[in-house]
């Protein structure tokens, strides 16, 4: 019997957002925190959104302001991980994990639910986008942490042993569980609020709570320097994909929408391992000078 479109989809979106966050906690684990940081806002969710909301206008734009509210508050959840929330010292690494999320995810809801209530008043995505730049380049100027003297990097553990281990393995199940309710919820509301919660940063905000139970905090708050670069990328992200979602054919429409959000998300990927450790190596000689 074949797959239903709606179950094969739910398992497309569910597929690229594990992959998605195993990536993410990855590569702030053991590779560039730089580019980790920009791809926490990575558009995956976003994309499929637009992809099955019906109006795929309407959709990207609820999502332009969104996800500058989630760059934001990454950005405060890395930077003041030890007080939002504030936990008892010897909390365990799990409570620790599950009570950031819990909070972070309660500020995300308060923040996006009032930016799509007055998302009418608010400007369009090319203002949005010169905004966001413009943050971007002030926080990086001002805030860019100052690089460390070289030390001795973890050492290397490949990809499959990372997460196959318990806790690994228990943080991947949290993490789908969570995601699966998201796509149910995703699926009941209109477009404005499909937008919406394709927009919530689960896997960004799940790897940001990985990392700081797994990394020194001198280290993991180095992820921070980069993660406002993030919304720019999906701000023109989701302005290409929504007219390209806009103008594919009836028929096939959903396949050829998957192919073309695969393609973009590749070369939005692309451009960010390219684009950001030029932007490091440039603000790292600067807090040299």
């Amino acid at each position: 019997m074949a797959m239903a479109p709606g179950i094969a989809l739910a398992l497309v979106k569910l597929l690229l957002s594990v992959g998605i966050f195993a990536a993410l906690g990855y590569l702030g684990r053991f590779h560039d925190k730089r580019i980790a940081g920009v791809l926490l806002t990575f558009p995956i969710l976003n994309g499929i959104g637009i992809l099955t909301g019906g109006d795929p206008l309407a959709v990207a734009d609820s999502i332009y302001i969104v996800v500058i509210v989630n760059g934001l508050l990454l950005f405060a959840a890395i930077r003041f991980v030890d007080v939002l929330p504030p936990l008892p010292a010897g909390t365990s690494a799990n409570v620790t994990l599950a009570a950031r999320l819990i909070v972070w995810t309660l500020i995300w809801a308060a923040g996006a639910f009032s930016v799509v209530h007055w998302r009418d008043s608010l400007p369009g995505p090319a203002a949005l986008l010169a905004g966001q730049c413009v943050l971007a380049a002030l926080v990086a100027i001002i805030a860019w942490r100052a690089p460390r003297q070289a030390e001795q990097a973890p050492t290397r553990v490949p990809f499959v042993a990372f997460w196959s281990s318990p806790a690994g393995r228990a943080r991947l199940a949290l993490f789908t569980l969570c995601c699966v309710a998201l796509l149910a919820a995703a699926n009941s509301w209109e477009s404005k609020w499909v937008g919406m919660l394709s927009a919530l940063p689960l896997p960004g905000l799940f790897a940001v709570a990985t990392l700081s139970v797994l990394e020194p905090r001198k280290d993991f708050v180095v992820i921070a320097d980069s993660v406002l670069f993030g919304p720019v990328f999906v701000i023109a992200f989701n302005w290409t994909y929504a007219h390209i979602v806009l103008r594919l054919p009836a028929a096939g429409h959903t396949p050829i929408g998957l192919a073309a959000l695969v393609l973009l998300l590749a070369v939005n990927a692309t451009l960010i391992f390219w684009i950001v450790p030029r932007i490091s190596a440039y603000l790292d000689a600067r807090r040299k000078v």
